[in-house]
């Protein structure tokens, strides 16, 4: 095994082990966005199909989130799934101005990915 498949597995395994700081993230990543974007919840809602109580669930991180039902609200916001989710991916070394940049955006699972990084 690479030691960077090594790096992703340990990256992994951190992000499933704070599922619930994930969820506030996305989320916060989301409401970020729809906010940035000028539009607003109901309009989300009538894209999605979903309702508003539902979507203020899953910005608030008290729901987690499907892949379809992310691909559902990044379509109603028009957005690009890489839009939202970039601050959580991890590339390794080649893709540390990456992580350089989210860290600057003050992502707390960004920097506590780093920071388990170098303990390792």
């Amino acid at each position: 095994m690479y030691n960077e498949d090594l790096e992703t597995i340990q990256v992994n395994q951190y992000i499933q082990s704070h599922r619930n700081e994930f969820n506030k993230e996305i989320g916060l990543a989301i409401r970020n966005y729809r906010i940035k974007n000028n539009i607003p919840i109901h309009i989300v809602s009538e894209r999605t199909m979903m309702t508003i109580s539902y979507l203020n669930q899953i910005e608030n991180g008290v729901n987690g989130i499907s892949l379809i039902k992310f691909i559902c609200i990044c379509n109603a916001l028009e957005a690009k799934p890489q839009d939202i989710i970039e601050s959580f991916t991890f590339g390794g070394n080649k893709n540390e101005d990456l992580i350089y940049n989210e860290l600057q955006k003050e992502k707390n699972l960004s920097k506590n990915i780093l920071e388990f990084m170098k303990q390792k």
